[in-house]
Protein backbone atom coordinates (compact mmCIF):
# COMPACT_ATOMS: atom_id res chain seq x y z
CA UNK A 1 0.00 0.00 0.00
CA UNK A 2 1.46 3.25 -1.11
CA UNK A 3 0.76 6.72 1.14
CA UNK A 4 -1.36 9.69 -0.20
CA UNK A 5 1.67 12.06 0.58
CA UNK A 6 3.65 9.10 -1.34
CA UNK A 7 1.12 9.07 -4.42
CA UNK A 8 1.34 13.25 -4.47
CA UNK A 9 5.27 13.24 -4.54
CA UNK A 10 5.59 10.31 -7.30
CA UNK A 11 2.87 12.16 -9.73
CA UNK A 12 5.16 15.67 -8.60
CA UNK A 13 8.38 13.78 -9.38
CA UNK A 14 7.38 12.44 -12.39
CA UNK A 15 5.64 15.95 -13.95
CA UNK A 16 9.61 17.78 -12.58
CA UNK A 17 11.06 14.88 -14.56
CA UNK A 18 8.87 15.93 -17.87
CA UNK A 19 10.12 19.45 -17.55
CA UNK A 20 13.29 18.55 -17.30
CA UNK A 21 13.22 16.86 -20.50
CA UNK A 22 11.32 19.57 -22.14
CA UNK A 23 14.05 22.40 -21.32
CA UNK A 24 16.61 19.71 -22.50
CA UNK A 25 14.90 19.51 -25.19
CA UNK A 26 14.53 23.71 -25.43
CA UNK A 27 18.27 23.96 -25.06
CA UNK A 28 18.95 21.21 -28.09
CA UNK A 29 16.26 23.05 -30.45
CA UNK A 30 17.68 26.70 -29.54
CA UNK A 31 21.41 25.41 -30.13
CA UNK A 32 20.23 23.91 -33.40
CA UNK A 33 18.72 26.67 -34.44
CA UNK A 34 21.49 28.97 -33.66
CA UNK A 35 23.85 26.52 -35.25
CA UNK A 36 21.60 26.93 -38.58
CA UNK A 37 21.94 30.43 -38.40
CA UNK A 38 25.75 30.50 -38.00
CA UNK A 39 25.70 27.83 -40.71
CA UNK A 40 23.68 30.25 -43.36
CA UNK A 41 25.85 32.73 -42.51
CA UNK A 42 28.92 30.98 -43.58
CA UNK A 43 27.14 30.14 -46.48
CA UNK A 44 26.48 33.63 -47.57
CA UNK A 45 30.15 34.44 -47.10
CA UNK A 46 31.47 31.65 -48.82
CA UNK A 47 29.17 32.55 -51.82
CA UNK A 48 30.39 36.06 -51.14
CA UNK A 49 33.83 35.40 -51.27
CA UNK A 50 33.28 33.25 -54.87
CA UNK A 51 31.23 36.34 -56.26
CA UNK A 52 34.58 38.33 -55.55
CA UNK A 53 36.81 35.77 -57.57
CA UNK A 54 34.47 34.76 -59.87
CA UNK A 55 32.36 37.85 -61.10
CA UNK A 56 33.04 41.78 -62.62
CA UNK A 57 32.88 44.11 -60.27
CA UNK A 58 29.58 45.72 -60.84
CA UNK A 59 27.55 42.18 -60.37
CA UNK A 60 29.76 41.21 -57.66
CA UNK A 61 29.06 44.27 -55.54
CA UNK A 62 24.84 44.01 -56.24
CA UNK A 63 25.76 40.35 -55.05
CA UNK A 64 27.62 40.88 -52.39
CA UNK A 65 25.55 43.73 -51.20
CA UNK A 66 22.25 42.07 -51.15
CA UNK A 67 23.67 39.01 -49.41
CA UNK A 68 24.96 41.47 -46.63
CA UNK A 69 22.20 43.07 -45.68
CA UNK A 70 19.96 39.55 -45.60
CA UNK A 71 23.10 38.27 -43.34
CA UNK A 72 22.46 41.32 -41.56
CA UNK A 73 19.20 41.16 -41.15
CA UNK A 74 19.38 37.46 -39.87
CA UNK A 75 22.23 37.34 -37.31
CA UNK A 76 20.48 40.70 -35.86
CA UNK A 77 17.08 38.26 -35.22
CA UNK A 78 19.62 35.74 -33.66
CA UNK A 79 21.07 38.19 -31.47
CA UNK A 80 18.21 39.43 -30.45
CA UNK A 81 15.99 35.93 -29.72
CA UNK A 82 19.35 35.01 -27.48
CA UNK A 83 18.80 38.14 -25.44
CA UNK A 84 15.02 37.22 -25.44
CA UNK A 85 15.61 33.58 -24.41
CA UNK A 86 18.59 34.33 -21.62
CA UNK A 87 15.97 36.96 -20.09
CA UNK A 88 13.18 34.21 -20.15
CA UNK A 89 15.64 31.95 -19.14
CA UNK A 90 16.62 33.92 -16.05
CA UNK A 91 13.01 34.30 -15.14
CA UNK A 92 12.38 30.65 -15.38
CA UNK A 93 15.11 29.87 -13.01
CA UNK A 94 13.85 32.41 -10.42
CA UNK A 95 10.26 30.90 -10.87
CA UNK A 96 11.16 27.18 -10.62
CA UNK A 97 13.55 27.88 -7.18
CA UNK A 98 9.98 30.15 -5.85
CA UNK A 99 7.38 26.84 -7.29
CA UNK A 100 9.82 24.16 -5.59
CA UNK A 101 9.52 26.17 -2.16
CA UNK A 102 5.92 26.34 -2.69
CA UNK A 103 5.97 22.82 -3.26
CA UNK A 104 8.07 21.73 -0.33
CA UNK A 105 6.23 24.24 1.95
CA UNK A 106 2.93 22.35 0.42
CA UNK A 107 4.19 18.83 1.68
CA UNK A 108 4.73 20.55 5.15
CA UNK A 109 0.73 21.70 4.99
CA UNK A 110 -0.25 18.53 4.05
CA UNK A 111 1.10 16.96 7.19
CA UNK A 112 -0.39 19.65 9.40
CA UNK A 113 -3.94 18.80 7.82
CA UNK A 114 -3.39 15.27 8.61
CA UNK A 115 -1.78 16.22 11.88
CA UNK A 116 -4.92 18.19 12.77
CA UNK A 117 -7.65 15.14 11.26
CA UNK A 118 -5.67 12.20 13.15
CA UNK A 119 -5.85 14.48 16.57
CA UNK A 120 -9.78 14.54 16.10
CA UNK A 121 -9.79 10.63 15.26
CA UNK A 122 -8.23 10.05 18.42
CA UNK A 123 -10.16 12.49 20.53
CA UNK A 124 -13.28 11.36 19.10
CA UNK A 125 -12.32 7.46 20.03
CA UNK A 126 -11.35 8.67 23.16
CA UNK A 127 -14.75 10.16 24.04
CA UNK A 128 -16.69 7.25 22.36
CA UNK A 129 -14.23 5.38 25.00
CA UNK A 130 -15.50 7.19 27.70
CA UNK A 131 -18.93 7.73 26.78
CA UNK A 132 -19.48 4.02 26.63
CA UNK A 133 -19.22 4.01 29.92
CA UNK A 134 -22.01 6.34 30.86
CA UNK A 135 -25.63 5.99 32.06
CA UNK A 136 -27.11 8.57 30.15
CA UNK A 137 -25.21 8.30 26.84
CA UNK A 138 -25.86 4.39 26.81
CA UNK A 139 -29.80 5.47 27.79
CA UNK A 140 -30.28 7.50 24.33
CA UNK A 141 -28.34 5.13 22.11
CA UNK A 142 -30.39 2.31 23.03
CA UNK A 143 -33.41 4.29 22.57
CA UNK A 144 -32.04 5.21 18.93
CA UNK A 145 -31.14 1.45 18.54
CA UNK A 146 -35.07 0.85 19.52
CA UNK A 147 -36.08 3.60 17.48
CA UNK A 148 -33.65 1.66 14.09
CA UNK A 149 -35.24 -1.94 14.73
CA UNK A 150 -38.95 -0.49 15.10
CA UNK A 151 -38.05 1.77 11.72
CA UNK A 152 -36.95 -1.12 10.02
CA UNK A 153 -39.43 -3.72 10.78
CA UNK A 154 -41.91 -0.94 9.74
CA UNK A 155 -40.29 -0.29 6.54
CA UNK A 156 -39.51 -4.21 5.91
CA UNK A 157 -43.69 -4.41 6.26
CA UNK A 158 -44.49 -1.74 4.31
CA UNK A 159 -42.11 -3.19 0.89
CA UNK A 160 -43.70 -6.52 1.88
CA UNK A 161 -47.16 -4.29 1.52
CA UNK A 162 -45.75 -2.90 -1.52
CA UNK A 163 -44.58 -6.03 -3.16
CA UNK A 164 -48.02 -8.07 -2.46
CA UNK A 165 -50.15 -5.28 -3.48
CA UNK A 166 -48.05 -4.97 -6.94
CA UNK A 167 -48.52 -8.48 -7.62
CA UNK A 168 -52.49 -8.78 -6.37
CA UNK A 169 -53.40 -5.67 -8.53
CA UNK A 170 -52.04 -7.18 -11.48
CA UNK A 171 -55.46 -8.68 -12.56
CA UNK A 172 -57.43 -5.40 -11.44
CA UNK A 173 -55.53 -3.39 -14.27
CA UNK A 174 -55.55 -6.31 -16.78
CA UNK A 175 -59.38 -5.36 -16.95
CA UNK A 176 -60.06 -2.49 -19.26
CA UNK A 177 -63.32 -1.91 -17.70
CA UNK A 178 -62.82 -1.71 -14.20
CA UNK A 179 -59.61 0.36 -14.65
CA UNK A 180 -61.65 3.11 -16.49
CA UNK A 181 -64.27 3.04 -13.60
CA UNK A 182 -61.71 3.55 -11.37
CA UNK A 183 -60.05 6.59 -12.83
CA UNK A 184 -63.80 8.12 -13.16
CA UNK A 185 -64.10 7.72 -9.72
CA UNK A 186 -67.45 5.93 -9.83
CA UNK A 187 -68.56 4.70 -6.24
CA UNK A 188 -67.01 7.86 -4.51
CA UNK A 189 -67.75 11.13 -3.84
CA UNK A 190 -65.29 11.57 -6.62
CA UNK A 191 -67.25 10.90 -9.53
CA UNK A 192 -68.71 13.63 -11.73
CA UNK A 193 -70.22 11.46 -14.39
CA UNK A 194 -73.47 13.21 -15.75
CA UNK A 195 -76.79 11.69 -16.10
CA UNK A 196 -76.69 9.67 -19.55
CA UNK A 197 -72.89 9.18 -18.50
CA UNK A 198 -73.88 7.70 -15.01
CA UNK A 199 -76.94 5.33 -16.76
CA UNK A 200 -73.99 3.84 -18.85
CA UNK A 201 -71.08 3.64 -16.16
CA UNK A 202 -73.94 1.83 -14.21
CA UNK A 203 -74.37 -0.54 -16.63
CA UNK A 204 -70.79 -1.16 -16.91
CA UNK A 205 -70.41 -1.78 -12.97
CA UNK A 206 -73.41 -4.42 -12.82
CA UNK A 207 -71.56 -6.05 -15.75
CA UNK A 208 -68.16 -5.89 -14.26
CA UNK A 209 -69.84 -6.41 -10.47
CA UNK A 210 -67.80 -3.31 -9.57
CA UNK A 211 -68.23 -2.32 -6.20
CA UNK A 212 -66.53 -5.64 -4.75
CA UNK A 213 -64.10 -5.27 -6.44
CA UNK A 214 -62.99 -1.64 -6.28
CA UNK A 215 -63.52 -2.16 -2.09
CA UNK A 216 -60.90 -5.19 -2.50
CA UNK A 217 -58.64 -2.80 -5.02
CA UNK A 218 -59.17 -0.23 -2.77
CA UNK A 219 -57.82 -2.05 0.47
CA UNK A 220 -55.10 -4.09 -1.49
CA UNK A 221 -53.44 -0.04 -2.69
CA UNK A 222 -54.05 1.26 0.63
CA UNK A 223 -53.01 -0.73 3.23
CA UNK A 224 -49.16 0.02 1.84
CA UNK A 225 -49.59 3.63 1.54
CA UNK A 226 -50.83 3.50 5.43
CA UNK A 227 -48.01 1.22 6.67
CA UNK A 228 -45.50 3.59 4.32
CA UNK A 229 -46.54 6.48 6.04
CA UNK A 230 -46.64 4.72 9.86
CA UNK A 231 -42.69 3.64 8.41
CA UNK A 232 -42.14 7.41 7.43
CA UNK A 233 -43.03 8.77 11.20
CA UNK A 234 -40.94 5.52 12.67
CA UNK A 235 -38.03 7.47 10.97
CA UNK A 236 -38.58 10.86 12.03
CA UNK A 237 -38.40 9.32 15.67
CA UNK A 238 -35.17 7.71 14.78
CA UNK A 239 -33.68 11.23 13.53
CA UNK A 240 -35.28 12.91 16.95
CA UNK A 241 -33.44 10.21 18.97
CA UNK A 242 -30.56 10.59 16.58
CA UNK A 243 -30.25 14.48 17.19
CA UNK A 244 -30.82 13.80 21.28
CA UNK A 245 -27.64 11.82 20.92
CA UNK A 246 -25.96 14.06 18.60
CA UNK A 247 -26.15 16.62 21.38
CA UNK A 248 -24.88 14.27 24.16
CA UNK A 249 -21.66 13.20 22.34
CA UNK A 250 -21.01 16.69 21.18
CA UNK A 251 -21.19 18.35 24.62
CA UNK A 252 -18.83 15.08 25.47
CA UNK A 253 -16.27 16.01 22.83
CA UNK A 254 -16.50 19.64 23.50
CA UNK A 255 -15.90 19.49 27.05
CA UNK A 256 -12.40 16.77 25.88
CA UNK A 257 -11.32 19.71 24.07
CA UNK A 258 -12.76 19.01 20.49
CA UNK A 259 -13.87 22.92 19.25
CA UNK A 260 -9.44 23.50 19.81
CA UNK A 261 -8.19 20.69 17.33
CA UNK A 262 -11.41 21.67 14.73
CA UNK A 263 -9.71 24.98 14.84
CA UNK A 264 -6.59 23.81 14.46
CA UNK A 265 -7.84 21.98 11.45
CA UNK A 266 -9.24 24.47 9.62
CA UNK A 267 -6.48 26.51 9.66
CA UNK A 268 -4.23 24.21 8.64
CA UNK A 269 -6.91 23.31 5.67
CA UNK A 270 -7.23 27.32 4.95
CA UNK A 271 -2.98 27.22 4.55
CA UNK A 272 -3.12 24.36 2.68
CA UNK A 273 -5.39 26.16 0.39
CA UNK A 274 -3.62 29.56 0.21
CA UNK A 275 -0.28 27.23 -0.72
CA UNK A 276 -2.43 25.42 -3.04
CA UNK A 277 -3.55 29.34 -5.09
CA UNK A 278 0.59 30.06 -5.06
CA UNK A 279 1.23 27.07 -6.87
CA UNK A 280 -1.88 27.14 -9.20
CA UNK A 281 -0.08 30.95 -10.08
CA UNK A 282 3.81 30.08 -10.01
CA UNK A 283 2.90 27.37 -12.52
CA UNK A 284 0.17 29.11 -14.86
CA UNK A 285 2.92 31.71 -14.90
CA UNK A 286 5.69 28.99 -15.92
CA UNK A 287 3.60 27.43 -18.68
CA UNK A 288 3.56 31.37 -19.88
CA UNK A 289 6.94 31.68 -19.82
CA UNK A 290 7.24 27.86 -21.36
CA UNK A 291 4.97 29.25 -24.59
CA UNK A 292 6.91 32.57 -24.98
CA UNK A 293 9.98 30.19 -25.09
CA UNK A 294 8.42 27.64 -27.64
CA UNK A 295 7.33 30.63 -30.28
CA UNK A 296 11.10 31.64 -30.17
CA UNK A 297 12.03 28.83 -30.88
CA UNK A 298 9.56 27.67 -32.90
CA UNK A 299 8.83 27.19 -36.39
CA UNK A 300 6.21 28.64 -37.87
CA UNK A 301 5.95 31.69 -39.85
CA UNK A 302 6.14 34.96 -38.10
CA UNK A 303 7.76 33.15 -34.75
CA UNK A 304 11.29 32.80 -33.69
CA UNK A 305 13.88 33.09 -36.40
CA UNK A 306 11.72 31.63 -39.24
CA UNK A 307 11.53 34.45 -40.94
CA UNK A 308 14.50 36.16 -40.96
CA UNK A 309 16.49 32.82 -41.93
CA UNK A 310 14.09 31.48 -44.36
CA UNK A 311 14.57 35.48 -45.85
CA UNK A 312 18.30 34.19 -46.17
CA UNK A 313 17.94 30.90 -47.13
CA UNK A 314 16.16 32.16 -50.13
CA UNK A 315 18.48 34.29 -50.97
CA UNK A 316 21.26 31.77 -51.03
CA UNK A 317 19.41 29.99 -53.70
CA UNK A 318 18.98 32.57 -56.11
CA UNK A 319 19.46 31.52 -59.77
CA UNK A 320 22.73 34.00 -59.99
CA UNK A 321 24.43 31.88 -57.25
CA UNK A 322 23.44 28.93 -58.05
CA UNK A 323 25.00 29.20 -61.37
CA UNK A 324 27.66 30.39 -60.02
CA UNK A 325 28.21 27.50 -57.88
CA UNK A 326 27.60 25.06 -60.67
CA UNK A 327 30.45 27.23 -62.91
CA UNK A 328 33.03 26.96 -60.21
CA UNK A 329 32.47 23.34 -59.81
CA UNK A 330 32.98 22.57 -63.31
CA UNK A 331 35.95 24.63 -63.88
CA UNK A 332 37.52 25.02 -60.68
CA UNK A 333 40.82 26.89 -59.89
CA UNK A 334 42.65 25.79 -56.48
CA UNK A 335 40.42 28.62 -54.54
CA UNK A 336 37.19 27.81 -56.13
CA UNK A 337 37.84 24.35 -54.72
CA UNK A 338 38.35 25.25 -51.61
CA UNK A 339 35.46 27.47 -51.35
CA UNK A 340 33.21 25.15 -52.89
CA UNK A 341 34.28 22.08 -50.88
CA UNK A 342 33.65 24.15 -47.94
CA UNK A 343 29.90 25.11 -48.88
CA UNK A 344 29.87 21.01 -49.68
CA UNK A 345 30.41 20.62 -45.88
CA UNK A 346 28.10 23.22 -44.90
CA UNK A 347 25.54 21.97 -46.65
CA UNK A 348 25.39 18.29 -45.13
CA UNK A 349 26.05 20.08 -41.59
CA UNK A 350 23.19 22.20 -42.67
CA UNK A 351 21.35 19.04 -43.25
CA UNK A 352 22.46 17.20 -40.31
CA UNK A 353 21.55 20.39 -37.70
CA UNK A 354 17.44 20.42 -40.13
CA UNK A 355 17.27 16.50 -38.89
CA UNK A 356 18.13 16.97 -35.52
CA UNK A 357 16.02 20.29 -35.05
CA UNK A 358 12.98 18.44 -36.30
CA UNK A 359 13.38 15.30 -34.27
CA UNK A 360 13.76 17.85 -31.50
CA UNK A 361 10.37 20.14 -31.79
CA UNK A 362 8.37 16.34 -32.73
CA UNK A 363 9.86 14.89 -29.25
CA UNK A 364 9.24 18.11 -27.00
CA UNK A 365 5.09 18.14 -28.26
CA UNK A 366 4.67 14.38 -27.20
CA UNK A 367 6.30 15.66 -23.86
CA UNK A 368 4.56 18.35 -23.29
CA UNK A 369 1.16 16.15 -24.34
CA UNK A 370 2.59 13.44 -21.32
CA UNK A 371 3.23 16.26 -18.46
CA UNK A 372 -0.09 17.70 -19.24
CA UNK A 373 -1.71 14.46 -18.92
CA UNK A 374 -0.19 14.48 -15.72
CA UNK A 375 -0.86 17.89 -14.41
CA UNK A 376 -4.43 16.60 -15.07
CA UNK A 377 -4.30 13.75 -12.96
CA UNK A 378 -2.50 15.87 -10.26
CA UNK A 379 -5.11 18.45 -10.25
CA UNK A 380 -7.96 15.51 -10.06
CA UNK A 381 -5.73 14.34 -6.76
CA UNK A 382 -6.01 17.39 -5.05
CA UNK A 383 -9.40 18.27 -5.75
CA UNK A 384 -10.55 14.73 -5.02
CA UNK A 385 -9.51 15.64 -1.26
CA UNK A 386 -7.39 12.58 -0.54
CA UNK A 387 -4.66 14.03 1.14
CA UNK A 388 -7.45 16.52 3.35
CA UNK A 389 -8.77 12.60 4.82
CA UNK A 390 -5.17 10.84 4.62
CA UNK A 391 -5.23 7.10 4.02
CA UNK A 392 -3.75 5.74 1.09
CA UNK A 393 -3.93 3.17 -1.98
CA UNK A 394 -4.30 -0.35 -2.13
CA UNK A 395 -3.00 -0.78 -5.48
CA UNK A 396 0.32 0.94 -5.75
CA UNK A 397 1.70 -1.29 -8.63
CA UNK A 398 -1.77 -0.89 -10.52
CA UNK A 399 -0.61 3.02 -9.76
CA UNK A 400 2.61 3.07 -10.76
CA UNK A 401 1.75 0.79 -14.22
CA UNK A 402 -0.47 3.61 -15.15
CA UNK A 403 1.97 6.55 -14.23
CA UNK A 404 4.41 4.59 -16.46
CA UNK A 405 1.84 4.26 -19.35
CA UNK A 406 1.12 7.82 -19.16
CA UNK A 407 4.75 8.70 -19.32
CA UNK A 408 4.99 5.88 -22.22
CA UNK A 409 2.05 8.28 -24.00
CA UNK A 410 -0.04 5.15 -24.29
CA UNK A 411 -2.43 5.83 -21.19
CA UNK A 412 -4.63 8.91 -19.87
CA UNK A 413 -4.82 11.00 -16.63
CA UNK A 414 -8.72 9.19 -16.79
CA UNK A 415 -7.12 5.91 -16.29
CA UNK A 416 -5.02 7.21 -13.23
CA UNK A 417 -7.99 8.67 -11.76
CA UNK A 418 -9.90 5.39 -11.99
CA UNK A 419 -7.10 3.52 -10.58
CA UNK A 420 -7.04 5.94 -7.38
CA UNK A 421 -10.61 5.55 -6.92
CA UNK A 422 -10.73 1.84 -7.11
CA UNK A 423 -7.68 1.65 -4.44
CA UNK A 424 -8.17 4.42 -1.96
CA UNK A 425 -8.38 3.20 1.56
CA UNK A 426 -9.26 6.02 3.75
CA UNK A 427 -7.52 6.45 7.25
CA UNK A 428 -9.02 4.30 10.26
CA UNK A 429 -10.16 1.64 7.81
CA UNK A 430 -13.50 -0.30 8.86
CA UNK A 431 -13.55 2.97 11.40
CA UNK A 432 -13.87 5.70 8.76
CA UNK A 433 -17.18 4.42 7.58
CA UNK A 434 -19.12 4.64 10.68
CA UNK A 435 -18.27 8.54 10.80
CA UNK A 436 -21.06 10.89 10.22
CA UNK A 437 -20.87 14.72 8.44
CA UNK A 438 -16.90 14.68 9.13
CA UNK A 439 -13.91 14.77 7.18
CA UNK A 440 -13.69 10.97 7.77
CA UNK A 441 -16.63 9.84 5.58
CA UNK A 442 -20.64 9.19 5.82
CA UNK A 443 -22.73 6.78 8.60
CA UNK A 444 -25.47 4.71 7.11
CA UNK A 445 -26.99 5.38 3.26
CA UNK A 446 -30.61 5.88 2.28
CA UNK A 447 -33.16 3.07 1.47
CA UNK A 448 -35.25 2.40 -1.54
CA UNK A 449 -38.25 4.31 0.16
CA UNK A 450 -36.08 7.31 0.98
CA UNK A 451 -35.41 6.85 4.15
CA UNK A 452 -32.06 5.83 6.59
CA UNK A 453 -31.01 2.19 5.80
CA UNK A 454 -30.41 1.03 9.75
CA UNK A 455 -27.22 -0.42 10.76
CA UNK A 456 -25.67 -1.16 14.35
CA UNK A 457 -23.69 2.01 15.62
CA UNK A 458 -20.13 1.92 16.00
CA UNK A 459 -19.29 5.55 16.21
CA UNK A 460 -19.99 9.05 16.81
CA UNK A 461 -22.96 10.21 14.73
CA UNK A 462 -21.07 13.96 15.51
CA UNK A 463 -18.25 13.90 13.59
CA UNK A 464 -17.22 17.27 15.54
CA UNK A 465 -18.60 19.93 13.16
CA UNK A 466 -16.99 19.24 9.77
Amino acid sequence: MISVAETSSSLDRAIRALREDEQRLASVIEASAAEIARLRAAQADLLKALARIRLDALQKDQIVGELDDVERRALAAVREQEQKLASLATRREALSLELSAAREGRTTSVQRVSDAAEAIEALEEATLARLAEDVGWQRQAARVAGAEARALAADSKASEAEADRDEKAKPYLEDPLFVYLWERGYGTPAYRGGRIARIGDDYVARVVNYEPARQNYFTLTEIPKRLGEHADRLEAQVEEEEEKLHALERAALEKDGIEERERLYREAEEALKVVDRRIVDLERELADLEKQQAALLGNAEGQGLSGPLDELAAALRREDLQSLLREAAQTPTPEDERIVRRLQETDAALGEQAQQLQEARATVVEVARKRVELERSREDFRRSGYERQGGGFSNDKLIGDVIGGILGGVLSSRALRDAMRSGYRPRGGSRSSRRSGNIFGGFGGRSARGGSRRSSRGGFRTGGGF
